[in-house]
């Protein structure tokens, strides 16, 4: 008989390869919409992704992560929580309305996996939550350390992911549950639809001419169908509960991706020129998308995969592979003009 997970937010970039890694391992596969009308639009973006027959195993309830109404019943019945849904925001917002609205709905979430009888549960964190200052200089970190909430150079985004994660962890411990967070860097790599990039956004500016020129910022890469692979080892894996697994350690500079891009797709408007720190820091306060960039400029830390790859046999591709298959896939969509 097989397993039934319940995931949060159907319609999102890494939630749809979420369900589909699920779906190929013979899972059924519940996911929360705001809108039950997406239902269809979230399984026409899975074809090509899942085996013949498999979206038939996908099944939808409706809940809304700003309110508490509906996570118990949609929980009921299903062997864990795949929490993945959170609010990117606009990039207008305050660090307080959004980790207002994260951490809140990371908790009517974990609370209606209680309320629902569901013991297991993976949420997806974010590397913001292992993030230092970046006067920390050239060191590799690991799932041990911690953001400093205090730090200014964090973005409400960052800051929203970090008061989310230590929210779970709090009622966690609280209410027994077994937690497992996933943190991932930079999500790219192919998309399922074209109203859905997520992160691949900022690869298309590049590819489009839109951004007329590269950031030297330091990608620190998660390909989606790694991370997607990663939440489902760590809901089977045992040790994996209690555990936090960073998704990503290897770097890639947006200038390395624009030459890649240059030379793969010279059909693009791919730019050749690299803007400089002080350009970028003037041009995120009118340009709220250039904001998640600030935070990475002059960065020299790292992270390490290490436990992942050691604890649940987790392997993952180079940055080259994925931002090679993002740009594909942009242009296979026709969203590359």
């Amino acid at each position: 008989m097989s397993k039934t997970v319940a995931l949060t937010g159907g319609t999102g970039y890494i939630a749809g390869f979420i369900i589909a890694e699920f779906l190929n391992q013979g899972y059924e596969v519940r996911v929360s919409l705001r809108n039950m009308a997406k239902l269809d639009t979230v399984k026409k973006g899975l074809s090509g992704w899942v085996e013949d027959g498999a979206a038939d195993r996908l099944t939808a309830f409706e809940a809304d992560l700003t309110k508490p109404m509906g996570w118990a019943r949609g929980f009921d019945g299903v062997d864990g929580v795949i929490h993945v849904a959170s609010p990117l925001g606009t990039g207008t917002e305050s660090a307080d309305e959004l980790i207002q609205v994260a951490q809140g709905g990371t908790m009517y979430v974990l609370q209606g996996a209680v309320d629902g009888g569901v013991k297991r549960v993976v949420m997806t964190s974010s590397g913001a939550a292992c993030t230092p200052r970046v006067a920390v200089g050239e060191i590799v970190l690991d799932e041990n350390f911690w953001s400093d909430p205090n730090n200014s150079e964090l973005d409400p985004y960052r800051l929203s992911k970090i008061a989310s994660e230590r929210a779970a962890w709090a009622f966690a411990k609280d209410n027994n549950l077994d937690l497992t967070t996933i943190l991932p860097g930079a999500v790219f790599g192919p998309v399922m639809r074209p109203d859905v990039i997520s992160g691949d956004a900022i690869l298309l500016s590049l590819l489009n001419g839109v951004l007329p020129a590269a950031v030297k910022a330091p990608l620190e890469v998660s390909d989606v169908r790694d991370v997607a692979r990663l939440h489902r080892l760590a809901f089977e894996k045992d040790e994996a509960i209690g555990q936090r697994f960073l998704a990503s350690s290897r770097t890639i500079g947006m200038p390395e991706v624009a030459k890649l891009y240059r030379e793969h797709f010279p059909q693009t408007k791919t730019p050749r020129g690299v803007f400089p720190n002080w350009v970028v820091r003037l041009l995120a306060v009118f340009v709220p998308s250039l904001r998640q960039l600030v935070p990475m400029l002059g960065r020299k830390y790292s992270h390490t995969s290490e436990k992942a790859e050691t604890l649940l046999g987790w392997t993952h591709r180079t940055p080259q592979e994925t931002v090679v298959d993002a740009a594909q896939s942009l242009i296979d969509h026709g969203l590359v003009k």
